[in-house]
Formats: structure tokens, C-alpha cells, sequence
């Protein structure tokens, strides 16, 4: 049943690889990328300092010209017809397959990049490679940028990512001590290692649950308590604590959202709240609500309402009407206008039917007086074309669809957000109080 809250957790965690990756490395895939990940499919690990990009005049375009043709000044990738662009790197540490240490060895450029393109940390310094064998027996770095770990990756300190990456050559199976080690290694500084146990423990939660011990949970509760706001670890430690709950895991993830009202900590959080228990999380939630002084908590409060939104055929006719009643509450000119928006927000995402129709046309109505601007008259809209009713045989019933064309016709500067919201109701997009949409 998570799927409002699913949909918009894995958008979050989808931009993770544009916010965050260091190099410009681009189509690849988060969690199959981890250093876990790479250290299992790569044949070859080594430690090395890239000097040099040689071009190997061909008798043909190439394939690799083809592929990374130039784009502007070759500075994402650099492909030339006839030439294949080899990096050449000297090797200073073997940790997985065959490599003479202190000699230089060849791959295929990545993107076909010249040695001024690559990333200054790769540029300058030593970095961890995890290659492969291409079908015509060169190697290539996996998965372009993402296939290395450089020093400012690791915050100055490679030797440890390395050796981190050793012990997952040399133990590939999953143990609680491996666990161990991943929980150790989450530091919390925006590290790629750091990161990539995050990940791992959130993303591919099914191969460490088996082996993970209560006491490992409940160090993931203690680990996202402590994560930076807005960092990669704690949007990513929410999801680990709500595929590994530990004891009070529920309790933690309020208390984690509550204090945070960033959109990305409650929606993580949402979706983790309903892996825990999501019948439970729905009365926390609601109870929360009716003791919550604070107007950033009821924000959170309403917010998760709507993105879990509870089903009357699900989670029992009670839960549903209780939250149907609550954000109908908050749907008048007296509630602070970010409330009111996350409440309008909600009130569409909840499917709310008939529920809430008589106030969002008071809303609407009373838009010269009640000091509503235009982002809320807007969103009124928008939430009321949403409340619609579908039959048994598919037919869809817009509810105020008369009352929304008439107000489009006696007021041109609404008309095109009534047009847009009959067609579109739940993609027309709602600014929320983070002044984003939503």
C-alpha cells in the first residue's frame, strides 16, 4: 500500500546521483554502484595515479568515437573519429585480479575524455579503479567515474577506503561482522564509503538482513538521529531504519521528522513509518496531531498523512475518517498559509472525495477577503478538481466540475488553473511551504 509515499521517496533517492556524485560520471545506477557492488563484479581493483590519455590512431570511426561523440568543448565527452583514446595509469596496489605493481597499464578513456577533462581528483592524485574486460580485451573503468574512489572522495583519507575495500575482496560474504564494519565506516562527512554503506543497508537491505542483530538496528536509529540535515546518509539512513527496524524504530522516526520538516525527511520517513507498522504510524500520527503545539510538527504531521494516506478498505473506515476530519479543519482562511497549503496538498493526494468540497469552494469563494494569494486560490483549485468519485465500471464523476468551469469563465485570471487542474488533478503541482511543488 506504499504507493504515494513510495513514488515520491524514490524520486528523492533517484537525485542522489545528479546532487551528489563528485565526478561527472552519469547513467548509472546508485545502488548497483556502491564500492559493495563494484568490488563484486569488477575483475580488477587496483590503486593507481592516472598520467597520461595517449590517442591510438585506428584505420576506422570506432566504436568508442561513436558512442562519445564530442559534445561542446569536450568536456563531458570527447569522442574524435578514427581515434580511440587509451588512459594510461600507473599501478601502485593490487586488491582484486592481476596487475604488475609499478608498471603502467591501459584502459579506455572514460567518455573518451583527454587527461585536462578528467576530474581534478583523479587528475591529481592516487584513486581506487574497479575495471573490467570489454569484449575486445580492454579494460574499462565500470560505470565511467562511479568505477573510481579518489582521496577527496574519502576526505583526504584514502588508505582507509582502500582498506576497506580490501576486506570486502578478501570476505564477500555477508556476515554480521561485514555489518559491523559498514556501520563503523558510516561517518557521517559525505564520504563516498560513508555513502555507499548508506546506500547498501537502504537499497539492498535483503542481503544484510538476515545477518543483522538487534543491536545493529539499533545503532542505524542512532546513526540517522545524528545524520547531517539534508545529506545523502540521512535520507538514505531513514529508509535503513525502516527496512531494518529495531526496537522503537517507530518513536525514532518521529522524533527524526518532527525536529526536520524538509519534505525529503518526511517523505523518507512516511514510507519508513509504514515498514514499521503503517496502521500504528496512522494513530501516532493523528494523536500527535491533537497534542502538537508546534506549526512545523503539524506541517510534518499533515504532510505524512497525505503522502501515507490511509484507505478506508485498508486501514479500516476510523483511521480514514479521522484524517479526512482533520485536514478538513484546517481548510479555512484561519490556518497559517503554509498549513493551509501542506493541508490543500493533502487534501488532494488523499482522494478525499466529497470529504472536503463545501470548504474549498468557502475558500475559493471568499478569495477577495480572506487574505489568501494566488498560490493558495490556486491550490484550493486544484484540490477541489481532484475530489472526484469513480464507479464501479470506471466512470469518473468530477465532483464541483460545473461550479470549477463557471469560476473559470467569470474570472480570467483563474481560468487556466481551472482548465489545468480538471485535466491534470494530482500532476498539477500544489507550492507547498518549502515554497517548492508539489
Amino acid at each position: 500500500m506504499k504507493t504515494k509515499t513510495l513514488f515520491c521517496a524514490l524520486a528523492l533517492l533517484a537525485t542522489v546521483v545528479a546532487v551528489e556524485a563528485s565526478a561527472e560520471a552519469r547513467g548509472y545506477m546508485l545502488h548497483r554502484t556502491t564500492v559493495q557492488q563494484l568490488s563484486n563484479s569488477a575483475e580488477l581493483v587496483v590503486v593507481g595515479q592516472l598520467k597520461s590519455v595517449e590517442n591510438v590512431q585506428l584505420t576506422e570511426v570506432g566504436l568508442d568515437a561513436a558512442r562519445h561523440k564530442r559534445l561542446n568543448d569536450g568536456s563531458f565527452q570527447d569522442g574524435e573519429d578514427y581515434i580511440r583514446r587509451d588512459a594510461v595509469l600507473r599501478v601502485n596496489s593490487v586488491i582484486k585480479g592481476t596487475a604488475t605493481v609499478g608498471q603502467d597499464m591501459r584502459f579506455v578513456s572514460i567518455r573518451q575524455l583527454k587527461l585536462d577533462a578528467y576530474d581534478a581528483d583523479l587528475r591529481d592524485g592516487e584513486a581506487i579503479y574497479f575495471m573490467s574486460r570489454r569484449e575486445d580485451g580492454r579494460y574499462a573503468v565500470l560505470n565511467d567515474e562511479r568505477g573510481t574512489v579518489s582521496s577527496q572522495e574519502s576526505q583526504g583519507d584514502l588508505n582507509k577506503a582502500i582498506a576497506f575495500v580490501k576486506d570486502l575482496v578478501a570476505k564477500p560474504e555477508v556476515t554480521t561482522s561485514t555489518i559491523e564494519s559498514m556501520l563503523n565506516s558510516i561517518t557521517l562527512d559525505g564520504s563516498r564509503i560513508s555513502m555507499d554503506c548508506t546506500v547498501e543497508l537502504s537499497w539492498n537491505h535483503g542481503s544484510y538482513t538476515a545477518a543483522m542483530t538487534d543491536v545493529q538496528r539499533n545503532r542505524l536509529l542512532d546513526l540517522c538521529k545524528l545524520s547531517p540535515l539534508g545529506s545523502v546518509e540521512r535520507n538514505q539512513l531513514l529508509t535503513c531504519v525502516g527496512r531494518h527496524p529495531g526496537e522503537g524504530a517507530l518513536e525514532g522516526l518521529l522524533e527524526i521528522m518532527f525536529a526536520d520538516p524538509s519534505w525529503s525527511t518526511t517523505s523518507l520517513g512516511a514510507m519508513s513509518l509504514e515498514y514499521v507498522d503503517r496502521g500504528f504510524a496512522i494513530s501516532r500520527l493523528l494523536n500527535e496531531f491533537e497534542l502538537a503545539t508546534d506549526e512545523n510538527v503539524k506541517m510534518v504531521i499533515v504532510r505524512a498523512l497525505g503522502l501515507i494516506r490511509p484507505k478506508a478498505d485498508y486501514d479500516g473506515a476510523e483511521l480514514r475518517t479521522r484524517t479526512l476530519d482533520l485536514v478538513k479543519g484546517l481548510l479555512n482562511g484561519g490556518t497559517s498559509k503554509d498549513l493551509l497549503r501542506e493541508a490543500l496538498i493533502a487534501s488532494r493526494d488523499l482522494r478525499s472525495q466529497d470529504a472536503h468540497v463545501a470548504e474549498l469552494k468557502v475558500l475559493i469563494g471568499n478569495r477577495h477577503t480572506n487574505g489568501l494569494t494566488n498560490d493558495e486560490v490556486n491550490a484550493a483549485i486544484i484540490a477541489l478538481a481532484a475530489a472526484r468519485t469513480v464507479d464501479a465500471n470506471g466512470e469518473v464523476t468530477i465532483l464541483a466540475k460545473d461550479y470549477l468551469v463557471a469560476l473559470g469563465e467569470a474570472d480570467e485570471v483563474l481560468k487556466q488553473a481551472v482548465e489545468s487542474s480538471l485535466k491534470f488533478p494530482y500532476t498539477t503541482l500544489i507550492l507547498g511551504a518549502d515554497g517548492k511543488g508539489h
